[in-house]
């Protein structure tokens, strides 16, 4: 373990999430993603490799971001800036921010716009249950009445132009989280606190189940995840 949070280990969520986005590449490719919690940064790293059009990694502990932005630089994929010319110009899309789910606010999520919403391993603290939800209800407003950036990207999100002809809107925001359920009264906190939201929460583990990527790693118990797909109810 290195110095700091537990988000400086890999944990089995963080890999069966990871399988999942690359058993499943045309859902994450030409996509705006996003990721709560996101540790080491693997899952932005697979991410990158299906073709996500923009990748954003988020943690609210110090140590674990800059354990996080160390990878991403050795993989090649550190992005500082948001209009870095590096972004622009190749393929190194990800950018490591920090997120305190207690005190961030719209303001703060304006200029992400995600399509898709990611989390590994983030549901085991019924005192952070609340904060996540909130974060969570926030970035997948985005589309819906009174939505993140709705009235900022009315224009800009009505239409998508193929060959000059008009589509229809883009589908509004769905998140993936991946997570061992430790305690039964945490993980029904989070359903609770998610449909006083509005959130619906699906588990597909078994509907769409990533393959098995990694039959060497002795020590990923996968069998202990669940995956859920959650979406804001309209």
């Amino acid at each position: 373990m290195l110095e700091g949070d537990t988000g400086c280990s890999l944990w089995p969520s963080s890999l069966f999430l990871s399988e999942f986005i690359l058993s499943y590449p045309k859902i994450f490719s030409k996509k705006r993603c996003f990721e709560l919690g996101s540790g080491v940064g693997l899952v932005g790293v697979c991410l990158n490799y299906v073709g996500s059009s923009k990748v954003i990694l988020t943690d609210g502990d110090a140590s674990t971001l800059v354990n996080m932005k160390t990878n991403m630089k050795m993989n090649n994929l550190c992005v500082e800036q948001e209009d870095s010319q590096s972004m622009k110009d190749n393929n190194n899309k990800v950018q490591c921010k920090y997120l305190s789910w207690e005190e961030a606010s719209e303001s703060d999520l304006w200029d992400c716009r995600p399509d898709i919403v990611l989390g590994a391993d983030i549901i085991y603290d019924p005192v952070c249950v609340p904060h996540l939800i909130r974060v969570l209800s926030m970035l997948l407003s985005r589309g819906n009445n009174g939505g993140i950036n709705d009235l900022a990207n009315k224009e800009e999100t009505k239409y998508e132009f193929t060959g000059g002809s008009p589509t229809e809107a883009p589908n509004p925001p769905i998140a993936y989280m991946a997570t061992v359920i430790r305690n039964a009264e945490t993980f029904n906190c989070f359903g609770k606190a998610a449909a006083d939201a509005s959130l619906s929460v699906a588990n597909i583990t078994n509907s769409e189940a990533p393959s098995n990527l990694l039959p060497y790693l002795l020590s990923y118990d996968r069998v202990s995840v669940q995956l859920l797909k959650i979406t804001l109810l309209s």
